[in-house]
């Protein structure tokens, strides 16, 4: 498979870590702010960045927005602060997703150990729910739940988007630990990347028990973080510390390396968005701090 680079979003000091599309925007989080583009041309459109100030089971917000080539500005949205106060603060993102059926924005913090919901129907409004240790990954099910995984007890857990624990499923009978991602490929399967006992790449099934693990016929991997799926049963891993981007079959689990530009060179891969409308592969870089947009 050949991925034609369309665009590049400036390499950033700050890791890229996570990438989601809704509503024809383009969002970018950055570990403690999310950037906003458009996602044909990636042109900057406006910046948000969040403060939290605990009011029992939400959280009042304030905005920084900031409007390409002018002054960032505050405004004040479901807050009692209109400037960041010294006890508010900004939780870092491990991962981010969207779902296009709550119309929201969802980022797993593994400082606060807590799933954040931004609404963006609802004046940006924050929500949260404590979870388990060390949430990583976020992904939408087919059934338009979340799938958070959990390095710090080895497990997957699907919650509602008004956070509602449905399913878990534990890793750790199949000899996974250290989960970093995970998405559905069907209604009882699961494609995971972990770091435990060795870095690898597997299908589980809903059961949590093995089903079978990439079988190492295009090198082994290195630090693979995020996964993406697309409609034709095919997952793309992001093995960072190899740099490139494996296109493995969900039937067979062998891969191959997704053939980039020769002015397309990665830079620590960590998260990526496949926009199956257009044929599209956005890839965030940890290292580089760019993102990167592929014809596939």
């Amino acid at each position: 498979m050949h991925g034609q680079l369309l665009h590049t979003v400036p390499s950033s000091s700050v890791p890229v870590t996570g990438i989601a599309l809704l509503k024809d925007q383009l969002f970018v989080s950055y570990g403690q702010k999310i950037t906003v583009y458009c996602p044909t041309t990636f042109q900057f459109q406006r910046y948000l960045q969040f403060y939290y100030q605990c009011c029992g089971s939400r959280y009042n917000v304030v905005q920084i927005q900031c409007q390409c080539h002018q002054r960032p500005h505050y405004r004040r949205m479901n807050a009692c602060y209109t400037t960041p106060q010294p006890q508010q603060q900004s939780p870092l993102s491990r991962d981010m997703v969207a779902c296009d059926i709550s119309n929201s924005l969802y980022a797993s913090s593994q400082n606060y150990s807590s799933i954040y919901k931004v609404a963006l129907n609802d004046n940006n409004m924050i929500s949260s729910w404590s979870v388990g240790s060390s949430p990583q990954g976020l992904s939408m099910t087919n059934s338009h739940n979340l799938l958070v995984v959990f390095s710090g007890n080895n497990q997957l857990s699907e919650y509602s988007t008004d956070g509602n624990l449905l399913r878990q499923i534990n890793l750790q009978p199949t000899g996974i630990s250290n989960p970093v991602h995970a998405v559905q490929i069907s209604e009882d399967k699961y494609a995971v990347t972990h770091h435990g006992p060795t870095h690898q790449f597997s299908i589980v099934g809903s059961d949590g028990q093995l089903i079978r693990s990439y079988s190492g016929n295009a090198g082994d991997l290195r630090e693979p973080r995020g996964i993406a799926a697309d409609e034709r049963g095919r997952v793309f891993v992001a093995d960072q510390s190899n740099n490139r981007i494996l296109v493995i079959s969900c039937n067979s689990i062998s891969a191959r390396p997704l053939l980039l530009p020769p002015d397309c060179t990665l830079d620590g891969p960590y998260c990526l968005h496949y926009d199956s409308a257009n044929k599209r592969l956005y890839i965030g870089e940890e290292s580089g701090g760019r993102v990167v947009c592929c014809q596939l």
